[in-house]
Order: structure tokens, then C-alpha cells, then sequence
């Protein structure tokens, strides 16, 4: 067995292994001195009349009246290879099988209802009632040795082996004294407290992050949304302007974007040094340029004159735009070379 114990982690919770040994076919003595014989096929029937349906069979400290308080559950009973009556647990508490794994119950003892027992769910049939788990005392049934506990050097993992010696006895009434079970049910109940204390702390702050991190990511789409919004009206602006050319807007609002998430640039103007940030700049740029077309209309029959480059007689905005298309695609040129001719043709 190694020398050091394995560690219990809150995502691998101790527990307990399939295969505990709890009884054996033999002669054995009741707790009011009678003797019976268990033969194979006597065992064989515990095994098969155990039905956690009908009465689930508790794990407990001690061999309680009333089976209770229970620290695990008997999920079934069956026969190991060498015979022996041996119990798969679940549903057991993490600090009991932590115990159990540091040797504070090295013994334990298994309480049958006999066949003619008014409450066993199998009359006729024994019946397992209990499985309890001693410390000092020893067990009902002797021979069967401490549960060993070994480490899988490869992967880490937890193995169990419970061999069996010698024939042994079932004495219900050999258990551990009032005061040590009540003791170990105050130290299994405070650790129990304890940690259900540690998960609700760990749980309220999970959900604390949860909702931080929620309410940070809601203000960062916010946020970005509003900035977005602030570059569309700045692109629209300039359309309006006649600095920036409707077929442009889009790419505008999309290098603003990119832009933005630019660190500050420093540079020196003058004799003074000024941080801005590249969306900035190229904003202020465009807003200090000079309309690329003059979309404004004139009288009926009016000429611009040539100090108005692309102004055009008569014509709305949506008439040279639509003009300037269809030129882009006749001519196969791109849209500033359209608006230059379709201009040039109306001022003519």
C-alpha cells in the first residue's frame, strides 16, 4: 500500500468502492447467543432477495436501532469470486467515505432481517438491513480485513481490494458504544455543514462573476454599437458635404472601425506634441477636405460657372448620381471618372 494517502479533490469527491465484503457463508453466533449455518446456497439468497425497490439497505456508523442517520446507500449485494458477500455502495457522503479511506472505521458488520422477521420485504428469505461500520469494536463478522487503499502510479486513479482470511462470526449487538457514535455523527454532520457552506459561498461567487462579466460584456457590445453609430452619421455628414462620395460612406464607416481599436499615435505639430487616435485623425482629415462634387441644383436654364466644378444646370442629386451609374457601367470606368463626365455633360 503506498505511504501516502490519495488526495480528494471537489471535482473527483471521495466516495467508496463496489465490492465491500460484509459476510460469509459459515457458523455463525447471533447477539442472543444462538448459532447458525450458512451454507452457499444461503448466501446465494441474500444476494439475490436484496431489491433496493422493495427496502434499500443504509451504510451507517454503528448498528443504529432505527437505521439511521445513514452516510450511503446499498445499491446491490452479490457473491465475489471467492464467495464472499460483498455490497456496492452510492450515494454516500464525501466526509464518511473520507473517513472510512483514513481507517477511522476499519471493521464492519452486516444486520440481516431473518426470514421470519414481520418487517423483512422477503419473508422466508434473509434479508440485509444494514451495513455498519465500527471503529474500535470489533466486527460482527470477523476475518474480513481493512479496506486497502492504493494508488495507480499511471493514471492517478484510486483502487480497492478486500481480501478475506478466516471464518467469522455475525453479532449485531458488538458495535460501537452510544457516546462514539454520536461523536462520529457530530463530527460527520459539522463537516457536512461546512461544506455545504463552502459550495454556496463558491456557487454565490461563480454567479457574481457570472453576472460581472455579463454586465461587462453588455456594456462593451453597447458601446461598441454607439460608436458605430457615431462613424455611420460622421460618414453621412460628409455625403452630405460632397467630401466623401455615396459609393464610399460604407468604406469609411468600416475603416473607422478598424481604426478605432488603434492605439493613440503621438507626433509633434509645431512646437507643441499631440496624441490622437488614427479614427480621429482620419476624421478630421476628411472634415477639413474639400468637397470632392457639388450636388447643388440651379435654376432652370442656369450655367455654373467654371469656379464651380461639377455643378450642374437643373439637376437633383438623385439625377446625377443615377446618371453617373449609368455611365460607371457603360464606360467601364469607376464612379468618380462617371460623376466628372455626366457633370461636364450637363454644364456643357
Amino acid at each position: 500500500m503506498p505511504s501516502k494517502k490519495p488526495a480528494t479533490t471537489a471535482a473527483s469527491a471521495a466516495t467508496l468502492p463496489a465490492g465491500i465484503e460484509i459476510f460469509r457463508p459459515g457458523r455463525h453466533i447471533d447477539d442472543q447467543g444462538v448459532a447458525h449455518n450458512f451454507s452457499d446456497a444461503d448466501v446465494d439468497g441474500m444476494a439475490a432477495s436484496y431489491n433496493p425497490a422493495l427496502r434499500e439497505a443504509p451504510l451507517t456508523v454503528g448498528h443504529p436501532k432505527d437505521n439511521l442517520p445513514a452516510y450511503g446507500w446499498v445499491k446491490a449485494v452479490s457473491r465475489n469470486a471467492d464467495g464472499v458477500l460483498a455490497i456496492t455502495p452510492h450515494n454516500v457522503e464525501p466526509q464518511f467515505a473520507e473517513m472510512v479511506a483514513a481507517k477511522r472505521f476499519p471493521k464492519r458488520s452486516a444486520s440481516f432481517y431473518p426470514p421470519q422477521a414481520p418487517n423483512n420485504p422477503t419473508p422466508g428469505k434473509w434479508y440485509l438491513r444494514h451495513v455498519a461500520f465500527l471503529g474500535a469494536q470489533p466486527p460482527a463478522i470477523a476475518g474480513l480485513k481493512d479496506i486497502q487503499f492504493s494508488e495507480d502510479d499511471a493514471g492517478g486513479a484510486v483502487s480497492f481490494s478486500e481480501p478475506v482470511s478466516a471464518p467469522s462470526t455475525p453479532q449485531e449487538s458488538l458495535s460501537m458504544t452510544e457516546a462514539e457514535i454520536k461523536a462520529m455523527q457530530e463530527q460527520l454532520a459539522a463537516e457536512k455543514k461546512a461544506r455545504e457552506v463552502a459550495e454556496a459561498k463558491a456557487v454565490a461567487e461563480a454567479n457574481r462573476a457570472t453576472a460581472a462579466e455579463a454586465a461587462t460584456a453588455s456594456f462593451a457590445e453597447k458601446a461598441r454599437a454607439d460608436r458605430k453609430a457615431g462613424f455611420v452619421s460622421f460618414a453621412e455628414t460628409q455625403v452630405e458635404a460632397g467630401r466623401v462620395l455615396p459609393k464610399d460612406k460604407a468604406m469609411v464607416v468600416a475603416t473607422l472601425e478598424v481604426l478605432a481599436d488603434a492605439q493613440p499615435v503621438e507626433f509633434a505639430e509645431g512646437d507643441t506634441t499631440r496624441k490622437v487616435s488614427p479614427a480621429q485623425w482620419l476624421q478630421d482629415l476628411i472634415a477639413k477636405a474639400e468637397p470632392a462634387v457639388n450636388f447643388g441644383e440651379f435654376a432652370g436654364g442656369r450655367i455654373a460657372s467654371q469656379s464651380q466644378p461639377g455643378a450642374a444646370k437643373g439637376k437633383s442629386d438623385a439625377e446625377i448620381d443615377k446618371a453617373a451609374q449609368d455611365y460607371m457601367r457603360q464606360h467601364k470606368v469607376n464612379y468618380s471618372e462617371a460623376l466628372t463626365a455626366v457633370t461636364a455633360s450637363f454644364t456643357s
